[in-house]
């Protein structure tokens, strides 16, 4: 706060000043009555804006006390009512003094109340109002204005004699840097003399005004706590009075209650004694004849239906005689079909569209005046049907209320236990996949205040959430954060992704990473909390670790977690602000990340595709050549990094620079799956895109006796040892239209398990071991985002589909072949040969401690994991790349950024060779 001076000082300073001018210090201390008087503008508009919120309290109090009296004062006539009448109509004298005892007992207390609400207005409002509207009035700076103006009138004529003064010194040859106040103390007397008068006015208005607020409103509460001391001191005394009543009436009230309860029991033997001497019981005969006579009289519809023969189906179609609605009513044969709960009615020609009505909204009722009519009643009109004879008419009428049945237990889903067994394989993968998701570490505690059991998901970040947060997170919008229900909401497995994959956790790890803990909202918090945490954290990226100092190294490091498939170090470049629609570094065409995520997409980096996807704001970027990322997809058929493309609803009519859309190329190319696709889209469907097939590495399905076996399996399941049992086995649901592509291995939640250290394809390939029947080790978490991709594990699927759609499990595999010696002796690949493109890319790099280079002890080296491949998708692999060698064909190898290279950062190794067998843990020197 700035520094004041007192009214003393002010006195003081000012009767120096008038005393002796030239010798005051008046003019030095101006400044600070500047300062005091700001300072005390201030205050006094929070005491205008405290005020203020204070009267209209007050008057609330007010008003709903008046109306409280009102109300009152109704109550207590009406009980006079009830008195009066009980004397003068029920003669019953005890009644009736009890309520006029109350109604002028509640009388007395309204009274109280009144005085007491006047006197709240009186002695607390009235001042406040008067404060407000008197010297209060106006809004902040009103009240010193005159004394602005008399500043500034000071200081424009100071400034004028202090120019002229320099002047004329500046004219006799010399140097003034400055005018003591002495100097013009007599020429600036009248302008101070009004300064000091201004000044002295603001002080006594603001002295007023502080007394009326302090001193004078306390006086005023004080005069109303005396009021409202009387009030309960009276209302005591009136309740005092008339206790001794009330406890003399709970006696009378018992008496009263036992003669009334007396009577009532003499009229119910007398009103028995009747009924039984008129014989008003009877004996009702019911039929089922005459109770559908009689509801058939009833027009309209009626509450009980008639049920059909189950015998006659639910389908049916012929000819029916149906009555005209026009002026001449005649008979008029129409061709009438019942199929799955709606009767369509055809017209005499063919080029009129035939009637259809919903059944669930229709009433089938009999005509007594013909057996061979019956009316169909809806909910605007009255149809009326005539058949051929009577038994063609209970068969028409059987078949409209079977199939009504039938749609109406369709509509509450009694028939959803004949759902085919893919859909309730895809249903029970998605169930999965979600408890598996809220077992994933952090994933317990909402991501962003740790409220426990998070129901809510955003999609586009892999996150979950409590239901307070995710409102705020919708707010947001969909460009931020996508949010839907895990148990509301019915979720396909392409929006599981991004959950399956990061993680509370591991989300936290890199967007809170320099965030202090106790500035983290709990619980408890409220949403005005939320929302400026939830702001700085998802729009302004306010807690991130900074690891690149410009644009190009994020675009370096950009490319390279695309390239190692790492979606913790892509989320880092994402944290930083990276623009991944901008090109590449070091690629000619001008490919931006999801370009390349795409065209090196093989099954395991579909989280990375689906992570650029959704967090991309442009989807539509084209290269050189033209292509588009849909370019892409189409013409390398990838038909999984399609379907989360299209679900970004990307443009389909872009053509490139041969003139063709996605369409044409997947048309050319003879790639039928993305071709069906591409049609369905650009007829606003997206069916195919709700589910994506890939290797979900789950663990809580593989228990003994959760799955169906064959018998030749279950003689081989029970060959397999105790220790393997206890193995989690990864899970997948495949449908027929694309190949089984293996996914990246579950994360583990330790950030303190070590990095296996990293090994080149050859030499795992000539230090391959027989399969181990110890359980695979987790995968650890690293926070170096530019570690070399571990190669030395991968997930491959154990689980297929039928033809039907039914889980079944694959057959053990075969002990491991050998690899074949490679063509130029005991060479090993080295990092810039040309990759397989039939050659699986590396798993995704695991997030834990680098220890890449320093050596593993046999003792903490993991155990290797199984080798869960059966031989038919083995065949097929080494197949597919024999036929890709007799061609000649060579794929080239993606392009190698050179400034990634210059930083120090490892490329990427090169895939391992699918036909071989599943690597195991490196050698030790």
């Amino acid at each position: 706060m700035p520094e004041q001076i007192s009214v003393a000082e002010f006195l003081e300073e000012t009767r120096d000043d008038y005393s002796s001018p030239t010798t005051s210090n008046f003019v030095t201390k101006m400044p600070l009555m500047k300062s005091t008087v700001s300072v005390l503008e201030e205050t006094l508009d929070l005491d205008r804006s405290g005020l203020s919120k204070m009267k209209k309290s007050v008057k609330a109090m007010v008003t709903s006390g008046t109306s409280h009296v009102a109300n009152e004062t109704m109550f207590s006539e009406n009980m006079e009512k009830l008195g009066n009448n009980a004397l003068s109509r029920d003669h019953d004298p005890d009644i009736g003094a009890a309520f006029l005892k109350f109604s002028v007992f509640t009388r007395e207390l309204t009274a109280l109340m009144k005085s007491l609400v006047q006197n709240l207005n009186n002695i607390v409002m009235f001042p406040l109002d008067n404060l407000l509207k008197g010297d209060l009035k106006g809004i902040k700076g009103d009240l010193k204005k005159p004394f602005d103006k008399a500043s500034k009138e000071y200081d424009a004529k100071y400034s004028k004699i202090e120019k002229e003064k320099k002047q004329l010194a500046k004219d006799a040859g010399l140097i003034r840097t400055e005018v003591s106040g002495a100097e013009v103390a007599e020429e600036m007397e009248k302008e101070r003399r009004m300064f000091q008068l201004q000044m002295c006015e603001y002080l006594i208005k603001v002295n007023e005004i502080k007394t009326k607020k302090g001193a004078d409103l306390l006086q005023h509460l004080v005069e109303y706590y005396h009021a409202q001391n009387n009030y309960f001191n009276d209302g005591m005394k009136t309740v005092e009075q008339f206790k001794s009543y009330v406890d003399k009436l709970g006696t009378e009230l018992q008496r009263i209650k036992r003669s009334q309860d007396e009577e009532k029991k003499q009229l119910t033997e007398l009103r028995n004694q009747l009924r039984s001497s008129m014989q008003i019981d009877k004996d009702k005969e019911t039929s089922t004849t005459s109770s559908s006579q009689s509801l058939n009289q009833t027009p309209g519809y009626q509450l009980h239906q008639m049920q059909g023969n189950k015998a006659h189906g639910c389908e049916k179609t012929g000819f029916l005689l149906k009555k005209s609605d026009g002026i001449r009513k005649v008979w008029q044969k129409r061709r009438c079909t019942i199929k799955n709960g709606y009767l369509t009615i055809a017209h005499s020609t063919s080029t009129k569209p035939p009637a259809k009505l919903n059944l669930l909204t229709c009433q089938v009722k009999l005509t007594p005046e013909d057996k061979k009519c019956f009316d169909l009643i809806s909910y605007n009109r009255t149809y009326h049907f005539q058949a051929e004879d009577e038994e063609d008419m209970l068969q028409w009428m059987s078949v409209l209320s079977n199939s009504k049945e039938e749609a109406l237990n369709n509509a509450f889903g009694e028939n959803k236990p004949n759902q085919s067994s893919e859909e309730n394989s895809v249903a029970e993968l998605r169930q999965n996949i979600i408890a598996e998701v809220k077992r994933m570490p952090g994933n317990q505690h909402c991501c962003d205040c740790n409220a426990t059991d998070p129901t809510w998901l955003s999609t586009n970040l892999g996150v979950l959430l409590c239901i307070e947060c995710s409102g705020v997170h919708r707010a947001l919008g969909v460009h931020i954060s996508r949010t839907q229900s895990t148990e509301l909401d019915v979720l396909n497995t392409a929006e599981l992704l991004l959950a399956r994959t990061v993680g509370n956790m591991g989300f936290n790890d890199i967007m809170e990473s320099r965030l202090d803990p106790s500035q983290k909202p709990t619980a408890k918090s409220t949403m005005e909390e939320r929302k400026e945490f939830i702001h700085e954290k998802y729009v302004q990226h306010k807690f991130p670790t900074k690891t690149c100092s410009d644009n190009e190294m994020m675009l370096q490091d950009l490319c390279q977690a695309v390239l190692s498939r790492d979606i913790f170090a892509l989320l880092q470049v994402f944290a930083e602000g990276v623009d991944m629609t901008a090109p590449l570094p070091g690629y000619d065409q001008g490919e931006t990340a999801l370009h390349l995520a795409m065209m090196q997409e093989d099954g395991t980096s579909l989280h990375v595709v689906d992570f650029l996807v959704q967090n991309s704001n442009n989807l539509d970027v084209q290269t050189k050549a033209g292509n588009t990322p849909l370019h892409i997809c189409a013409l390398h058929d990838q038909t999984e990094c399609m379907k989360l493309l299209l679900r970004g609803k990307p443009k389909l009519d872009v053509d490139n620079n041969d003139g063709e859309t996605a369409l044409a190329v997947s048309v050319r190319k003879q790639h039928r799956v993305c071709q069906e696709m591409l049609e369905q889209a650009s007829q606003g469907k997206l069916t195919l895109c709700e589910n994506i097939n890939m290797e979900w590495a789950l663990s809580q399905d593989y228990e003994d006796g959760h799955m169906d076996f064959s018998d030749d399996e279950l003689d081989e399941k029970d060959r397999i040892s105790p220790d393997k049992k206890k193995a989690p086995r990864p899970h997948s649901v495949f449908s027929s239209m694309t190949p089984e592509k293996p996914f990246m291995r579950e994360r583990s939640s330790s950030t303190r398990e070590r990095q296996r250290p990293s090994t080149t394809v050859g030499e795992l390939m000539s230090a391959i071991p027989p399969p181990s029947t110890a359980p695979p080790p987790p995968p650890t978490r690293t926070k170096n985002y530019h570690n070399t991709p571990n190669t030395g594990t991968m997930t491959l699927p154990l689980y297929s589909t039928s033809g039907s759609g039914t889980l079944k499990k694959k057959a053990p595999p075969p002990p491991p072949v050998a690899p074949p010696p490679n063509p130029g002796g005991n060479h090993k690949r080295a990092m810039s040969d040309p990759s397989s493109r039939m050659s699986p890319p590396p798993t995704p790099p695991v997030r834990g401690t680098s220890t890449t280079g320093t050596q593993v002890s046999e003792e903490d080296m993991p155990p290797p994991p199984p080798v869960p491949k059966s031989p038919g998708v083995i065949e097929q692999m080494e197949k597919d790349r024999q036929h890709t060698g007799h061609h000649g064909e060579k794929p080239q190898p993606l392009p190698r950024t050179k400034a990634v290279v210059d930083r120090g950062i490892p490329p990427t190794p090169p895939p391992k060779p699918r036909s071989s067998s599943m690597p195991t843990q490196p050698q030790t020197q």
